[in-house]
């Protein structure tokens, strides 16, 4: 639900932070749970507000116990320079405020457990986000460099669900410490992280296709405002499905597919278009080469 706008941002709450504070509270942990709110909010708003520096629009935030969503009209996923700088905006964030409050702690200014629980946070938020995994931002900085070579589809899917399977162990290790008899504010976010990777990674793969073809849908307004645009190859087999193909799709380059015969030698060019029509009139498992055969 949208609770206020921040610097003209509709903000939402997952209905899991609710259930996190709840938590944290009949733990005692009130004070420790709004700090991680307001230092993931801070977090999350200098992702969104490096979005606009670069001339995103940014519609809203959606904000979960340890990280959060963004919602832009313009799509950023998948380019090196844009969206690994502002994955990087968040932790460096943390970074100034662990080094400001480290400071003042040195010079005796701000001591006690709170200022402790600070420094803490900062450093687990900064480091903790640089893991390559998806959602964390270490993920979308890898899914940036490696969308390229490996397809953005692809390459989504493989760090959403090396998200999803750092998030089981970290539930376990939770779950363990607490068999321990150690339930306490360690254990319970291990706990809550677990769950969160698993929810925020199925929704990273979820959303993978659906982004994709937003991106194919800008790439081809970009190329026709433009006049040009980056190109790569792909050498293909006539027995290829046409899915294969698509996820080597990139989005910041247009494809071109070479399509081959049994003797390797070159049989026909088709183009990214030729091929995502195809797709949508013949269906996902369709083999290039028959689709050559129609098209010609």
């Amino acid at each position: 639900m949208e609770l206020f706008k921040v610097f003209g941002i509709s903000l939402r709450i997952h209905p899991t932070f609710f259930l996190f504070l709840a938590i944290y509270g009949v733990l005692g942990l009130v004070a420790q749970a709004l700090l991680i709110f307001a230092l993931v909010l801070g977090h999350e708003l200098t992702h969104l507000l490096t979005a606009r520096a670069y001339g995103f629009r940014v519609v809203g935030l959606e904000l979960f116990p340890f990280g959060g969503a963004a919602y832009c009209d313009d799509l950023f996923e998948g380019r090196k320079a844009e969206e690994s700088i502002m994955a990087l905006a968040g932790p460096a964030f943390n970074i100034v405020l662990l080094f400001v409050a480290q400071g003042l702690r040195w010079q005796g200014i701000w001591t006690g457990d709170f200022a402790d629980a600070f420094v803490r946070y900062n450093l687990w938020l900064a480091v903790f986000n640089l893991f390559p995994v998806l959602p964390l931002d270490g993920g979308r900085i890898m899914r940036a460099l490696w969308a390229d070579a490996f397809g953005f589809v692809r390459t989504t899917k493989f760090l959403a669900w090396a998200g999803k399977g750092l998030g089981v162990l970290l539930a376990l290790y939770g779950i363990f410490l607490w068999s321990k008899g150690q339930f306490s504010e360690g254990p319970l976010t291990f706990i809550i992280l677990g769950g969160f990777f698993w929810l925020a990674g199925s929704k990273e793969i979820s959303a993978a296709h659906i982004t994709f073809l937003r991106q194919l849908t800008h790439k081809k307004e970009e190329l026709l405002k433009k006049g040009l645009m980056r190109s790569k190859w792909l050498t293909v087999q006539p027995n290829t499905p046409l899915v294969r193909i698509v996820e080597e799709f990139t989005p910041d380059r247009y494809t071109l597919i070479s399509l081959t015969k049994e003797g390797m030698d070159l049989e026909k060019i088709l183009t990214e278009t030729d091929v995502l029509e195809g797709m949508l009139r013949e269906g996902i498992r369709f083999p290039v080469g028959k689709l050559e055969k129609k098209s010609g």
